[in-house]
């Protein structure tokens, strides 16, 4: 059996909604005149846009921020969107060879499943609300439905005719903890806001001198708005919440700051090349260790998800070799 994911289809909905009312800075911007969208690659003739790929790069792009410098930024940003074009190109490679088979049909109350849980998710109590906020992120209940209908396929694919069925001995599990005991330990973790003012900016010294007094007072409230009034940092409307971060992976600048501070401080100014960073610690996490009773749900989903990808690999690498794949960067 398999289990529809709604992920997908909610990264859509979400992302389509932010690039429409915040596009920030490091995005396409939207052009008055009529919009041109970049192609970045083609499948058998089917291009997929630069658009396509930020609607599911844009969350993660934000969080690259946090860890690199304006130096390295480009160059991550280039490799996340490359990650997630092949992840496009691999769908739409599964979803060719469904149209070619047409191994099965689509039982349409599983998509209307995943519409109902969207509506949910996205507090709709019916049909006509979903139908509303799709309008305002920019889309169509027909093309989340459609989107939902490939997501279908897609996992009943993966699901049924690429994953082979694993079974494990307690030796086998046993042993992967062993070597991978670091797998199963988190190190700390820190949950950040960001404000980022542009040494271009106009009024960069005054509004400077602004935030610093205003951030006497360590106020949540008042930090998110200054967020929004301000940042031209990622995920300015949303009060510039990066999520969770690994201490290890923060930028030196930010990791020196944070040292030793505690959940609510805000810190900054920080100077950087690219402008001037103000940072409120939301929340932390400490560092846990591996229990090997505990991790045996974990350890063999580890196993298993390493042993389905290696099958995933095997099927893409068939279908890459006979279909016809362009870039055009």
């Amino acid at each position: 059996m398999f289990k529809i994911r709604l992920c997908y289809l909610c990264c859509i909905f979400i992302c389509a909604k932010i690039y429409a009312q915040d596009p920030p800075a490091y995005k396409l911007q939207k052009p008055k005149g009529p919009q041109v969208d970049s192609i970045l690659a083609s499948v058998n003739g089917e291009p997929i846009s630069l658009l396509d790929v930020i609607y599911e790069s844009s969350h993660s792009e934000s969080r690259l921020y946090a860890i690199y410098s304006s130096k390295e930024i480009f160059h991550q940003i280039q490799k996340l969107r490359k990650q997630i074009l092949d992840k496009i190109i691999d769908r739409k490679l599964i979803l060719l060879e469904y149209k070619a088979k047409k191994p099965f049909n689509v039982p349409r109350q599983y998509v209307e499943n995943l519409i109902d849980e969207l509506a949910m998710n996205f507090g709709c109590t019916n049909r006509s609300e979903l139908r509303e906020k799709a309008q305002e992120a920019g889309t169509s209940i027909e093309e989340l439905r459609e989107k939902a209908r490939i997501n279908v396929i897609t996992q009943i694919m993966i699901s049924n005719y690429i994953y082979t069925v694993v079974n494990l001995t307690p030796r086998e599990v046993y042993d992967y903890y062993r070597k991978h005991i670091k797998e199963f330990s988190t190190d700390p973790q820190i949950r950040l806001q960001l404000l980022l003012i542009g040494q271009k900016h106009k009024d960069y010294k005054r509004i400077k001198e602004e935030l610093r007094e205003a951030f006497k007072k360590t106020d949540k409230k008042i930090f998110t708005g200054m967020v929004r009034l301000y940042s031209s940092g990622p995920g300015a409307l949303k009060g510039g919440d990066l999520g969770w971060i690994e201490v290890s992976e923060l930028r030196p600048e930010f990791a020196k700051e944070i040292k030793g501070k505690k959940t609510g401080t805000i810190i900054g100014p920080i100077e950087t090349d690219e402008g001037t960073y103000f940072i409120r610690i939301n929340d932390r996490k400490k560092a846990t260790k591996a229990e090997f009773a505990k991790m045996i749900p974990q350890i063999k989903e580890k196993i298993e998800g390493r042993r389905r990808k290696k099958a995933y690999d095997a099927y893409i690498a068939i279908l890459r070799k006979k279909s016809i794949i362009r870039y055009f960067f």
